[in-house]
């Protein structure tokens, strides 16, 4: 079961974030968080909500190409803007370029999660407590189930005809 809905006052506290990568300053942030601008499936209105990196590969200078997993499973709104139009931005760290949002099938979430487990034993732990609801033990049962009930995207930079990224 996916995690619910944050009330009004957690998620004042989850957008404070977003004032920093708006700054200027998401360098301050680190590696470990990205600003996704997405717009609205039926507003059409420019979204942005800051998210943890699961994980992060960069080949040359070109931008990275970085996975981000919606915790509240297919429910997550910035999750279905992405999926109705998956060309996204993206600010990590200093930088800021377009992408294309990819949605992972279960083997690939799966995959993931048993990445992200290995590298973040802590945040895993309080990951899949959140969205199981119950201690989570980290066996590859439990890891299936969060899965199965959590979504993900792969968010890969867009390139021009020339091959050069594409600014958002």
């Amino acid at each position: 079961m996916a995690m619910k809905k944050p009330g009004p006052l957690l998620s004042w506290f989850y957008r404070a974030p977003a004032a920093i990568y708006r700054a200027g300053l998401g360098e301050m942030m680190g590696g470990r968080y990205l600003m996704l601008s997405a717009t609205g499936r039926r507003s059409g209105v420019e979204r942005q909500t800051v998210l943890e990196v699961v994980r992060s590969e960069r080949s040359g200078s070109a931008p990275p190409t970085l996975w981000v997993v919606a915790s509240r499973g297919s429910r997550t709104d910035w999750y279905r803007n992405a999926l109705a139009r998956p060309h996204v931005g993206v600010h990590w760290r200093s930088d800021r370029y377009a992408a294309t949002a990819v949605d992972l099938d279960e083997d690939a979430r799966f995959d993931l999660l048993a990445d992200y487990q290995r590298r973040h034993p802590k945040a895993a732990a309080m990951l899949g407590r959140m969205a199981l609801g119950e201690r989570f033990t980290g066996d590859p049962a439990a890891l299936r189930v969060m899965a199965l009930d959590l979504r993900a995207l792969r968010l890969d930079p867009r390139r021009s005809p020339a091959g050069e990224s594409v600014s958002p």
